[in-house]
């Protein structure tokens, strides 16, 4: 009779402990923020899936949207008479030190002090980076995005730009600059700076729309 009680308080507290084991992987399950699971899925699904491709070298500078919008590094600067090829005549320099390569006169150049590191806030660049981009297509001609490798920096100022100025997510810009680009790949600071960029966008966008609605019907 004492066995069996023992037993049976042994089953109570294997089942008890199991209860509790499951109601806390589901609270932490439930737990999961949203903004670090989208985070995640970049970091993961989109950003780590050219293993195949990691030894091959893009063409310095790199045609990443429609015929106005490349992405290179320092290396871009070297070839003037590519760069009068491509009819580019706006270059946006993002990086921490002013290119030591001469820029040819006629072309309008932006330079955007800009360190690598997850403690650097590219966030507050965005705007105006985004206006240079555009003025350049505005006007029929070419820019390029660049910084030391091409991969982090630039590459996060053309995603800030693709979501501006032609209603991409975050993940559709990363998606769509990647396939242009294989080795682009904004570090994780920079990446959490753009999915609130495309936040802010998304709510502008919902307050207009707010506004518009209300002043019909007025």
């Amino acid at each position: 009779m004492q066995r069996s009680l023992v037993t049976s308080s042994k089953k109570t507290l294997s089942t008890s402990q199991t209860s509790s084991s499951d109601e806390s992987k589901n609270t932490t399950t439930k737990m999961v923020d949203p903004f670090e699971k989208r985070l995640n899925h970049i970091r993961i699904y989109i950003l780590n899936n050219n293993k195949k491709q990691r030894h091959i070298i893009p063409r310095e500078p790199t045609l990443v949207f429609e015929k106005f919008l490349y992405l290179g590094g320092l290396k871009s600067l070297q070839d003037k008479d590519r760069l009068d090829h491509l009819n580019i005549t706006h270059i946006l320099s993002v990086v921490w030190i002013r290119p030591r390569i001469p820029i040819r006169s006629h072309i309008k150049h932006m330079f955007i002090k800009a360190d690598d590191t997850i403690s650097f806030d590219m966030s507050p660049h965005f705007e105006q980076a985004c206006q240079f981009i555009d003025e350049a297509r505005q006007l029929n001609s070419c820019v390029l995005v660049h910084c030391a490798c091409g991969v982090s920096r630039s590459t996060t100022m053309c995603c800030a730009y693709l979501m501006k100025y032609h209603s991409m997510s975050v993940e559709q810009a990363m998606i769509h600059l990647r396939s242009r680009r294989h080795i682009v790949q904004p570090n994780t600071a920079f990446l959490r700076q753009l999915i609130h960029y495309n936040e802010q966008i998304e709510c502008d966008k919902t307050t207009m729309n707010t506004v518009l609605e209300q002043s019909e019907n007025v």
